[in-house]
Order: structure tokens, then sequence, then C-alpha cells
């Protein structure tokens, strides 16, 4: 579990993993363990999603409490060292809502990744215009913003099409049917997707207008699978965002999400549609 150089990011998941296992061997709450550092059981709680680093004294109080091994500190405080570092800064800034920014480096550090989306085409897979169509949709955005954020939205396609990451993607039909900017806007949105279609680390698939209700309707969600880490699943909202982790909760959305790829289209036929509304247009 050493870091071998992992990034900030994935060094706090794995850590805050790695003490939530202590304190559970150990049979302490969060609760206990807030009183231990003298602080509230949400900050506990936030280590252990790996939201914050933890200080080194900190986490000394912690594996004290915990009994940890002489074994077991080492690979625990090595991961330590590396959550502490500053994570490199990007090209975006503080343009990225803050809510958002620590999805974002999550994302970049998944392999696999599985989406549903029912109204709008997923960021990431969105052309340009398309995009600036979307942002520019929330009034009092600077023209400046805008242009940065679609910028930073079609960056977060660049793992997939280097191979990277494989990304399979469920979009409702209503998505595709939904008039985002000029008729030209939609046309290359669509002609986009058939070409990310044809890459081998991309399945994308379309749940059709006459598809049965669904156990993620009104659901739509992002789930990350990460080297080293549980999955997480992604859910967002106009201001807020929320991270589901606790493995059973995200054993739900994977078993939604199977059920799911079995009602929508199968690839090549999800191709075929999205040619002929396409066409349409």
């Amino acid at each position: 579990m050493p870091g071998n150089g992992a990034s900030p990011t994935a060094a706090k998941r794995r850590l805050g993993q790695a003490l939530a296992r202590l304190r559970e061997a150990a049979n302490v709450s969060q609760e206990h363990a807030a009183k231990v550092l003298e602080c509230s059981p949400a900050k506990v709680r936030r280590i252990e999603v790996g939201d914050v680093a933890v200080r080194q004294a900190e986490l000394t109080l912690l594996l004290d409490h915990y009994g940890a091994t002489r074994q077991a500190r080492e690979p625990i405080e090595e991961l330590a060292r590396e959550a502490r570092k500053r994570r490199p800064r990007t090209n975006f800034g503080t343009v990225l809502p803050g809510f958002f920014r620590r999805f974002h480096a999550l994302e970049q550090l998944a392999t696999e990744v599985l989406r549903y989306q029912a109204e709008l085409v997923p960021g990431p897979l969105q052309t340009a215009d398309y995009a600036r169509a979307v942002l520019t949709a929330h009034p009092g955005r600077p023209a400046e913003e805008v242009e940065r954020l679609v910028e930073a939205r079609l960056s977060r396609l660049d793992r997939v099409t280097d191979g990277e990451q494989r990304l399979h993607a469920v979009l409702h039909e209503a998505a595709l049917r939904a008039t985002v900017g000029t008729p030209d806007t939609m046309r290359a949105q669509l002609r986009h997707l058939r070409k990310l279609s044809g890459l081998p680390n991309v399945t994308l698939q379309v749940l059709p207008l006459d598809a049965p209700a669904h156990a993620l309707t009104g659901y739509p969600f992002v789930l990350l699978r990460i080297p080293d880490s549980d999955p997480v699943v992604y859910l967002e909202a106009l201001t807020t965002a929320t991270t589901v982790e606790n493995p059973a909760h995200v054993a739900s959305y994977e078993e939604a999400f199977d059920a799911l790829r079995q009602a929508a289209l199968p690839p090549t036929r999800s191709v075929t549609l999205l040619n002929a509304l396409e066409k349409s247009r």
C-alpha cells in the first residue's frame, strides 16, 4: 500500500480508507476517534473519505489509539506524506466550481468510468459549441469564464482519447433529441458521439424513449473505478455535489447500471440511431 509517487488526491483516498479499516478493526466509532483528535466527527469522516489530509500529529494519535503495529504503520505513514503534498495546479485555476474540484481530480485518476445521463450529453463528451451553449444558459456568467470552462470540459476526455481510461456511457434518447444550441451544433454533437463510439475503449449506448422505467430513472450519475482504491459515485446538483463511497451503496449503483445497459440499445444499434438523428436535423 505504499504511495509509490501517487498523486496527493489518490493518496488521501487510500490513506482515509486504511484509517477507516484500522478504526473498524479496533471497534472504535468515528465519534470516539473525533474525541481522540479533539475535533468534530465530521472531520474524521472527511479524513476517511479523502477530502482532507491528516497532520502527522493527528496520524500518530490515531495509529496509537487503534493499536497499529509497526508493520501496519509504515505504508500508512508513507501515504500520509504523499497526501500532504500540494496537488499540481491545473490550467483552469479557480474557474471550476469548488464542489466539483475533488471529483475533477478523481476523474483524472480513474481507469474506468460509467456514466448515465438523461437530459444532456455528459460534459466530457460535449463538443465545444454544445458545451458553450450549455454554459451560457447560466445567466450572468462572463464570456471569459465560459471559454475557460469549455476548455476544462473538453480536456476531461483526453485520457479516453489517449486510451488510458475506459468509458461506458448510457445516454437517454431524450438527451439526444433535445435542442442545445443551433441545429448545426446538434448535428456536430451527434457526429462527435458516433466518432467516440468507434474508439476501442468506449462503449456508448442509447436508452430509447420507449424503454420501461428503471432504477436510475431521475438519477444521472458517474461511477469512477480507481486503481488501488474503492470505486466512488458522483452525484451533482446545480450548486452542490456529493459522492457515494459506502461499498454497499456503490454496489447498488453498479447493479442498477448493469440493468440499465441491458435495457439500452446495443452499441451498434445505438450508432444507427445517432446517425438517423443527425440526418434528421
